[in-house]
């Protein structure tokens, strides 16, 4: 943090570059669109090399115009490889991978993710050795419009201490009252350096969030059989306490949905980015949210009916060896 200054002042040891994709409005009139059903590679570049940002704007269907719809995004799906293995270290839904949970966050900021109108900027760093390959696909039936570009710097070398960046991306449900979920498992040494996830139930005992938010959340670090970590409480773990009482951000942590469904329940969704806090392990973490412990009313009242059916998505981004 106090060498800052020393990384923005320091010239001559890499090269900035940059990618651009799916705009072929100004220079570059041949260059790929995201039609429907088609795949686009943003990135195909050699190492060894570190992304330093993604920004790609909401994409929108010709069919229903610019800024009429953002979950027109919802459809596309990033791939991303590393160092030639054939499978993708990262393949989810785009607009999940930039912290737009679902494709219908509001604008808000933080160290790592920013949703602004009407785009996403994404900065955690991916190092690569040998080479990247970053794809995006479509997956509708409509043409859709819309920019990104990627920003990456070639480097002379990646110390071997540096791992790559992957996701643990996951959607499910869950019983409130009886159930645990696993929602990260790394099998080797590494780092998780931030994390996201919405859930949602259409009962009254969920109005705002209450009952979701009264979850365990543990880190089972390098093969113990106990907790390393344990927060006793899904906001407190996000950096809030009692319950999600509104829309929030600290640059590091935010607040980005609590609505109110039909029947009265709610449906939350919380970001924590992770700095100089970030979970650390040296051979395998599991991370579990679990509701069999938490004794307050609601929870009872919960199970005294049999559980309530929650619906989740999250995300961890994390650091490790291929």
């Amino acid at each position: 943090m106090n060498d800052k200054w020393m990384y923005l002042s320091s010239i001559g040891e890499k090269q900035s570059r940059l990618a651009i994709a799916t705009w072929p409005y100004d220079k570059y009139p041949e260059m790929p669109e995201l039609t429907a059903k088609s795949k686009v590679m943003v990135m195909d570049e050699a190492g060894p090399g570190v992304v330093s940002c993604i920004h790609a704007t909401t994409y929108y269907s010709n069919k229903n115009g610019i800024l009429k719809n953002d979950r027109d995004s919802s459809c596309i799906v990033i791939r991303i490889w590393y160092d030639g293995n054939n499978i993708p270290a990262i393949e989810m839904p785009l607009m999940d991978f930039l912290g737009d949970i679902d494709s219908s966050c509001g604008f808000y900021n933080t160290i790592y993710f920013s949703k602004t109108p009407y785009s996403h900027n994404f900065r955690l760093p991916l190092p690569f050795r040998k080479h990247i390959r970053i794809e995006i696909e479509n997956t509708s039936e409509d043409d859709l419009t819309g920019y990104m570009d990627i920003q990456w710097e070639k480097q002379d070398f990646i110390p071997a201490s540096c791992g790559y960046l992957s996701a643990d991306y996951r959607v499910g449900e869950v019983n409130v009252g009886f159930d645990q979920m696993e929602l990260c498992k790394v099998d080797t040494a590494g780092a998780i350096v931030a994390h996201w996830m919405q859930i949602q139930a259409d009962d009254v005992l969920c109005e705002n969030g209450e009952l979701l938010c009264e979850a365990n959340n543990e880190f089972y670090l390098d093969g113990g059989e106990k907790p390393a970590m344990e927060y006793l409480g899904t906001e407190d773990y996000y950096g809030y306490s009692w319950g999600f009482q509104q829309l929030y951000s600290d640059f590091y942590g935010a607040i980005l949905k609590r609505e109110q469904l039909p029947a009265g329940g709610g449906l939350v969704a919380m970001l924590r980015c992770r700095d100089l806090d970030k979970i650390c392990f040296r051979s395998s973490c599991s991370v579990i949210m679990e509701y069999r412990h938490e004794r307050n009313w609601r929870v009872e009242k919960a199970r005294a009916k049999g559980g309530i059916t929650a619906k989740y998505r999250s995300c961890y981004y994390y650091y490790h060896y291929l």
